[in-house]
């Protein structure tokens, strides 16, 4: 393979990891901030929030999915960041960007869904703004910390297996060295 099929590939790839991991934690988070005290308060049955986070899985990845497919995501943050030197500050910027373009729009659809869903079934429930808020801040920060562990651990990988220096089926190149007395 060759180096732009091979960065195609990473791209692809950290768009899968990426989403699988956002879209389990954050629908996790977003639908216990919603769901959570009306189960408590027994406003809504246990099983409901099984189904809802189940659901809510689903439409969060294909979302994920669909932006890092459509969203450069490597251009964007290099872009913005490419004028800061390596460090920390740096990967604080990029995985900021990263979640300022993932995470309003997951939970804005995440949490109209929810709402109609509410509504569709005669659940009386707050506002839709009232309803987003919370969601939107909790989702944010788990969104936050989550990026920032993981994309980086996703990327290491990804260009050890398919980076510069791969072999042609990816994993690492290995080169004989010959012998000579």
């Amino acid at each position: 393979m060759d180096n732009k099929s091979n960065m195609k590939k990473i791209g692809l790839m950290m768009s899968l990891y990426m989403s699988l991991v956002m879209s389990v934690f954050m629908t996790i988070t977003g639908v216990c901030t919603g769901m959570l005290p009306n189960v408590i308060k027994g406003n809504v049955p246990p099983q409901a929030l099984i189904g809802s986070i189940i659901s809510g899985f689903i439409i969060s990845f294909v979302i994920s999915m669909l932006i890092g497919i459509i969203v450069p995501m490597h251009k964007v943050t290099q872009g913005a960041t490419k004028n800061m030197k390596p460090g920390l500050g740096k990967k604080c910027i990029e995985t900021l960007l990263s979640d300022l373009i993932y995470t309003p729009l997951i939970s804005i659809l995440m949490v109209a869904f929810a709402y109609i869903q509410n509504q569709q079934k005669g659940i009386s429930g707050p506002p839709y703004i009232v309803m987003l808020i919370p969601s939107l801040i909790a989702c944010f920060i788990v969104g936050y910390i989550l990026i920032f562990i993981f994309q980086p651990m996703f990327m290491r990988s990804l260009m050890k297996k398919y980076g510069p220096g791969a072999g042609p089926e990816g994993g690492p190149h290995i080169v004989k060295s010959e012998n000579r007395e």
